[in-house]
């Protein structure tokens, strides 16, 4: 009789865009035959569902942390899988307390994708912030060392992580996988969009969530000083709860006009190539996948040298700029030089594009399977 495959189980409350789901997708997607895989979910909803090839998604049917931990106590001991992966500080605590109370064996393995002392700044609600700043590190000090791995994905969380829990086991940093040849291919599909037909005017162009951490206002200002020296656009791709400041903002500037808003788009990639800068403007990242993906498009990068994951990616001046977090000016000065340069541009865009090479989802994929095979092992 055949062995049965180990199961693995990615714990997620939803599939809304962002970079940890889309990380999670790129393992599930890729993963080796040898282990089982499925998908669970908090509520199955959001743009990324469909981007799910090859695993069995579940739903809980919840939204609220309490509802939540009652049904990880109940799929813990209906399926106990091999290993349970998590991602995001609160959805780990609760994932480790439901297999303690649940008396499975279930390996649980805990994922940090952002930088864990920020939560109080990042959470997504004001009581969660509020949580985030009383209860959160000590929670983790005493939750975190109970997981059988540990994986972040960036040096600077990592670090992070342990200036606040000492006594973490197991822990390892591993790049998001984010690099296929669905990329370049989605990169080559056609732009229909009328403002990327004039090719003699620039486009700078973003591409994340509308969210207060992508420090969109620095950009904004940024462009309004560049178009004093340069025509160009500004294109953002992405949806949040900023936009409406952020449209206001740009009026505010006399900007409007050369600054496009373009929502969600399943394909940013094609935009990145045909764009003539990338920027990121974070106040803070986990890593920066975007950064990785726009080298991959052969679009020239500007980042903010902000915490953490752009300096782990970014050579200043070899495959990127980096610029100082909340400096419009600097900001602004780096998109003008790339623009006045040609040369300089090519050389970024080279080296970017080789630069994007290093981070593949088969190496990403790789370096979990093996953290999976350590935890089956102990």
């Amino acid at each position: 009789m055949e062995k049965a495959r180990p199961n693995i189980t990615f714990f997620l409350p939803s599939l809304e865009p962002g970079g940890t789901e889309r990380n999670v997708i790129n393992l599930i997607n890729n993963i080796s035959d040898k282990y089982s895989t499925t998908l669970l979910l908090g509520k199955k909803e959001g743009d990324f569902v469909s981007n799910v090839k090859d695993a069995t998604i579940i739903s809980l049917n919840v939204s609220s942390s309490l509802m939540m931990l009652f049904g990880l106590i109940r799929y813990f001991r209906r399926e106990s899988p091999n290993i349970f992966v998590s991602a995001f500080p609160r959805i780990n605590i609760i994932s480790i307390l439901a297999k303690m109370l649940s008396g499975s064996k279930t390996k649980i393995i805990i994922t940090e994708h952002s930088v864990f002392s920020f939560l109080p700044i990042i959470a997504k609600t004001f009581l969660r912030r509020l949580f985030a700043m009383v209860f959160m590190s000590s929670f983790a000090k005493f939750f975190y060392p109970k997981a059988d791995g540990v994986i972040c994905v960036s040096r600077g969380i990592y670090d992070d992580l342990l200036k606040i829990v000492s006594n973490i086991k197991n822990a390892s940093v591993i790049y998001n996988p984010i690099i296929d040849d669905k990329i370049y291919n989605l990169s080559n599909e056609k732009v229909n969009e009328e403002w990327f037909y004039e090719k003699t005017i620039p486009i700078i162009i973003a591409v994340g969530r509308l969210v207060e951490c992508k420090d969109y206002p620095t950009l904004l200002k940024a462009f309004s000083i560049l178009l004093q020296n340069k025509k160009a656009k500004l294109v953002i791709l992405g949806r949040g709860p900023e936009k409406d400041y952020l449209l206001k903002l740009s009026e505010n500037l006399k900007i409007s006009k050369q600054v496009q808003f373009m929502g969600f788009k399943e394909n940013p990639y094609k935009y990145m190539k045909n764009a003539s800068v990338f920027v990121l403007s974070s106040s803070q990242e986990g890593f920066g996948n975007v950064i990785i993906e726009a080298m991959a498009c052969g679009v020239p990068v500007i980042s903010t040298d902000c915490p953490t994951g752009p300096a782990e990616i970014i050579e200043d001046k070899k495959n990127g700029l980096l610029a100082r977090v909340g400096d419009y000016e600097d900001l602004a000065k780096k998109i003008l030089y790339i623009l006045d340069n040609p040369q300089v541009a090519k050389n970024l865009s080279i080296n970017g594009e080789k630069r994007a090479k290093d981070f593949l989802i088969s190496s990403s994929v790789a370096s979990y399977e093996n953290v999976f095979d350590k935890v089956m092992q102990r």
